[in-house]
């Protein structure tokens, strides 16, 4: 008979679409093959109920709650968080729905292991539960707080992140303790964890995968002119990025490079991202199901992210495709990938204009750039290297247990 394990999922994972479901499916995926394991998500969409269907192809069990999110409850949370003192990224994923889910199938099944997949989850499981509890950090959150603190605007987005993040920084030290283990995605993550509490002896990194043989390499247009972005656009570090890409960077791209396009490829776009659309240079498609297709025609991807943590699984991907990557320190960070072989970073608006027109307008170093950011990946990112550290991971606790 195989160990169980339960699995606690805030995005439901699947589809793979994003960095947070590409690894949670990957991840959710591999365990299914070595144990039982049970599912209990989120669902957001009513679509959602299709996407339950072909996760129980691989999990011998799946529940569901629903989780809205809406400007008045968002309100609701954040007022309640001033008032507590408590996290408002936790609080507005408390669902008692999902608290109930999780007691009734704790008293109804023996678990070997509870998986909780993102910070948010583990409130669903605070305490002893008589299992090993492993913590899968997909970043470190308060840090992205910290950095939309450091390089909003000054205005009420500003002061409440300068407010939030120091909160959620005590419960994510806290939750990191409370876990038998922590799984985190890069170096740079566990070095920032054990630097805010040394002794913490518990964290892995197990850093997030790349399917190579999906994302194939593309054949580049070398006459192509086209810089692309693809990211989900409702997530505020992108929109930020975005918005200021467009505002500090690409005036000057387009001085240098006549005739460049620009497409911010990435599900549900603000209207503030849209409203770039009147620049008849820039396209803003939504969601873009055929990426390599859209790969194939463009000249460089970029990610100009000046907040965020954890990895950048859109870079993994771009490199796969051999797509070459202007990107800031930020937006490679943990990545490992060196300046001027595998990826050209820069952390100021001039340097990031220069890097990405110097690829606009020189074809051969962009496709060097490119093959060389592939093999990079293919050494380091296929999932068939990430694996045998969660199995060894998954493997100990259950073991020792």
């Amino acid at each position: 008979m195989k160990p169980r394990i339960l699995f606690l999922a805030q995005l439901l994972p699947y589809p793979p679409v994003c960095g947070g479901t590409i690894r949670s499916f990957n991840i959710l995926k591999r365990l299914c093959e070595n144990y039982d394991v049970t599912l209990l998500s989120f669902t957001r969409r009513p679509d959602d109920l299709h996407n339950v269907d072909v996760l129980k192809n691989y999990c011998s069990d799946v529940r569901t709650t629903p989780i809205t999110r809406s400007t008045t409850a968002n309100a609701k949370w954040a007022l309640r968080s001033l008032l507590l003192g408590s996290s408002f990224i936790i609080d507005r994923d408390y669902v008692p729905e999902m608290q109930t889910m999780v007691d009734n199938v704790i008293i109804d099944k023996p678990f070997d292991l509870v998986y909780v997949d993102h910070l948010q989850m583990s409130q669903y499981v605070k305490g002893a539960i008589g299992v090993p509890k492993v913590l899968d950090e997909h970043n470190v959150e308060w840090r992205i707080i910290q950095r939309i603190a450091q390089v909003s605007p000054p205005g009420p987005a500003k002061w409440f992140a300068s407010i939030e993040w120091p909160k959620l920084r005590k419960h994510e030290l806290i939750a990191c303790r409370e876990h038998d283990a922590v799984s985190v995605v890069t170096e740079h993550d566990l070095v920032t964890l054990c630097a805010e509490n040394p002794s913490l002896d518990n964290i892995n990194c197990v850093p997030i995968g790349v399917d190579t043989d999906e994302f194939k390499a593309v054949s580049l247009d070398p006459a192509s002119k086209t810089i692309l972005s693809v990211a989900t656009m409702s997530w505020p570090p992108n929109i930020d990025a975005m918005l200021y890409f467009c505002s500090d960077i690409y005036p000057m791209v387009k001085r240098l490079v006549p005739g460049v396009r620009l497409v911010i490829a990435g599900a549900n776009p603000p209207e503030a991202v849209t409203r770039l659309q009147s620049d008849p240079s820039i396209s803003v498609p939504g969601f873009v199901k055929d990426i390599h297709g859209l790969a194939s025609k463009s000249a460089v991807f970029i990610v100009p992210l000046r907040s965020g943590s954890g990895m950048r699984v859109k870079i993994l991907n771009a490199m796969a495709m051999g797509l070459p990557v202007v990107s800031t320190s930020v937006g490679c960070e943990g990545i490992g990938a060196a300046h001027e072989k595998n990826v050209l970073l820069a952390d100021n608006p001039l340097e990031f204009a220069e890097h990405t027109s110097r690829l606009l307008l020189d074809c051969n170093k962009r496709i060097d750039l490119g093959a060389s950011g592939r093999e990079f990946v293919i050494e380091n990112y296929a999932w068939k290297v990430i694996y045998p550290r969660l199995d060894s991971m998954i493997g100990r606790l259950i073991e020792a247990a």
